[in-house]
């Protein structure tokens, strides 16, 4: 009789994951091997491949005069968008979770940017950073200070999109607060009474305890971001020379646009292992700094 309810029990479960399972194995891992095999290949998409061999991943590591620069400016933008966006996103979440009046109106503006479509956003955005009449350059002016080619300059162009993108990051404002909500008054209360001000709940307190949120927003933001694509699509088109050609702009362009499919499989697989590699790295170092109430 017990091996009877195990083997439905077993049969049940399979049947409820067979969806799961099933979306997995042909949107995930087939498509995996898929890409795999067109990295070996030269083919424009327009007529039958023909076989190349490792040739595509020679060409990017040692011929390719836009892998480099796209790699540098991939990590530059999200090394930015990760590291000012998450102590943007926290500090902004501790300050809404203080009792403040229209508390409830703040968090909705604050979350807002997230959900508006983020074409329309870029697009918005790069008119506030038109060098003549953009609204940027308009305040500069009233002080007396000259124009700025925000989205022409090699200097301050990826810095004045990592700005855009922090304007969006409503959902980590979201998830810090609801970790914030998490921390027990108690301990706070407890530091109060040993005399401690501020800053000791937040460093023995707070920060600790928020350490598995960060975490958690970090990875989130360092995945997403290393896939920017639509300020370059949008705004800059990779320019200025090549400081805004992010990974994923430059795989759009070869494919769609010069239909070389191969060479941008082999980008595919290349970027697919160092965004794996890095994810599995920061679960490495995680374990250092995060803590748990119960540990």
């Amino acid at each position: 009789m017990t091996s009877r309810r195990s083997l439905r029990t077993t049969v049940a479960a399979y049947i409820f994951l067979a969806p799961a399972i099933l979306g997995l194995l042909f949107l995930t891992v087939l498509p995996i091997f898929g890409v795999a095999g067109i990295s070996l290949t030269h083919w424009s998409g327009l007529e039958a491949p023909s076989w190349a061999g490792f040739d595509n991943f020679k060409t990017i590591f040692t011929s390719d005069m836009f892998f480099g620069p796209s790699v540098k400016a991939t990590l530059f933008f999200a090394f930015g968008s990760v590291v000012f966006g998450t102590v943007y996103a926290f500090a902004v979440a501790m300050l809404l979770d203080q009792k403040v009046p229209a508390r409830g109106l703040f968090r909705s503006i604050f979350f807002l940017p997230y959900i508006v479509p983020s074409i329309g956003t870029a697009v918005v955005w790069g008119w506030m950073y038109e060098s003549n009449f953009g609204v940027f350059n308009y305040f500069l002016n009233l002080i007396g200070m000259d124009k700025v080619k925000w989205l022409g300059d090699d200097l301050t162009a990826t810095p004045a999109l990592v700005v855009m993108t922090i304007w969006g990051v409503g959902n980590f404002i979201v998830i810090f607060l609801a970790g914030l909500q998490g921390v027990p008054r108690t301990y706070l209360e407890a530091v109060e009474i040993d005399g401690g001000n501020a800053w000791h709940k937040f460093r023995h307190v707070t920060l600790p305890l928020m350490s598995p949120v960060i975490f958690f927003n970090v990875l989130m933001s360092v995945i997403a971001n290393l896939q920017v694509f639509v300020p370059a699509y949008s705004i800059t088109r990779g320019g200025p020379d090549n400081t805004t050609l992010y990974m994923v702009y430059l795989m759009f362009r070869e494919s769609f646009q010069r239909n070389n499919f191969g060479l941008v499989a082999a980008y595919s697989l290349v970027f697919f292992t160092a965004v794996g590699a890095l994810t599995a790295l920061l679960f490495g170092f995680s374990k250092s700094w995060t803590f748990f109430e119960g540990e």
